[in-house]
């Protein structure tokens, strides 16, 4: 058992001495399939009847017993009981180390150096979400699809609020029906309380209440791959995002067949969202091949991509008596 799981152990037990019922220790005997350690015990029963000094042991014994042995179960009982729920109340600055900060260290969805974008919108447009997150990779943007389960169970709810945690941007597909979403106004409402940038993408929707300030990207009638540029455009612009932006997109594009890397470069270039300097940059971490070379070769020529740095001139080599 890790630090972490016995924090939360530590929990459960104090759950249990405030709250348990002779009933609530045989329903978590039976979701852990561990009757036995309940019923099995010489003095849990009778310490908690008759309100005995001892009781806290007791608890600790039996729940030690039954989490020692499968810690998996330590999440389907904090799940069931809404343990953490309580915690939060109880405790708030603790439970954001006993269970919010456990989940954000396990965000292991994002991909390294790449903008963490988190996606909210109605469940039934998780195929043309999961279409964008593939266009938004294209340009080096990692984003979490928050619904592409429609079981909001507790692993789904955890991820989510591990996204909601660890996230750089969020875009909501702000669409009818988006205001009436439990979990989409939530995760609008997170964005805010973390102050981080939101990109509203209008789609029949305006977005409304407290993040109405943010200008919407028009997408009704829109394709995905459309989406994605214009995200990545306005991404550019933004100066808290640019520089690790430009980073990731020049490795993203090394990865694309021609077509696709010869038109992003070309687009690129057409939105003069970039300087020479930079776009030079990424042109020369794309791993163009010959023939990419030869279809870019206007933009490459101007920017001076793959041209070798001017060697400093040595003065001492000239004879200073040489007239001119």
């Amino acid at each position: 058992m890790n630090s972490s799981e016995r924090k939360r152990v530590s929990v459960i037990s104090k759950y249990a001495i405030a709250s348990f019922t002779e009933g609530d220790w045989l329903t978590l005997g039976q979701i852990t399939g561990k009757v036995k350690e309940v019923t099995g015990h010489g003095r849990l029963f009778r310490s908690l009847s008759f309100g005995d000094d001892d009781y806290s042991f007791c608890v600790a014994e039996v729940l030690d017993s039954i989490f020692s042995s499968d810690t998996n179960l330590i999440n389907e009982v904090v799940d069931h009981f809404d343990i953490d729920l309580w915690y939060q109340q109880k405790d708030p600055t603790k439970y954001q180390r006993v269970f919010v900060e456990a989940k954000i260290t396990s965000a292991d969805f994002w991909v390294d150096g790449q903008l963490r974008l988190f996606v909210s919108h109605l469940s039934l447009n998780r195929e043309r979400m999961s279409a964008l997150k593939s266009f938004l990779a294209h340009w080096g943007i990692c984003a979490f699809i928050a619904h592409e389960d429609i079981e909001a169970s507790r692993e789904w709810r955890d991820e989510v609020e591990a996204g909601l945690e660890t996230m750089e941007i969020l875009v909501a597909v702000v669409e009818p029906g988006f205001k009436e979403s439990d979990w989409c106004a939530q995760e609008v409402g997170y964005a805010l309380g973390r102050k981080i940038d939101i990109i509203p993408l209008k789609a029949g929707l305006d977005p409304f209440g407290f993040f109405g300030k943010y200008q919407g990207i028009p997408i009704k009638g829109k394709t995905p791959d459309i989406v994605a540029n214009e995200i990545a455009k306005l991404l550019l612009k933004k100066p808290k995002h640019r520089e690790k932006l430009l980073k990731s997109i020049g490795k993203a594009f090394s990865t694309l067949e021609s077509p696709k890397k010869i038109h992003l470069i070309t687009l690129l270039d057409e939105w003069s969202a970039v300087t020479d300097d930079q776009l030079k940059d990424i042109v020369e971490r794309a791993s163009l091949s010959k023939h990419e070379q030869t279809k870019l070769r206007n933009i490459i020529a101007r920017i001076g991509a793959y041209k070798p740095p001017e060697q400093p001139v040595n003065f001492n080599d000239y004879d200073d008596d040489i007239p001119f």
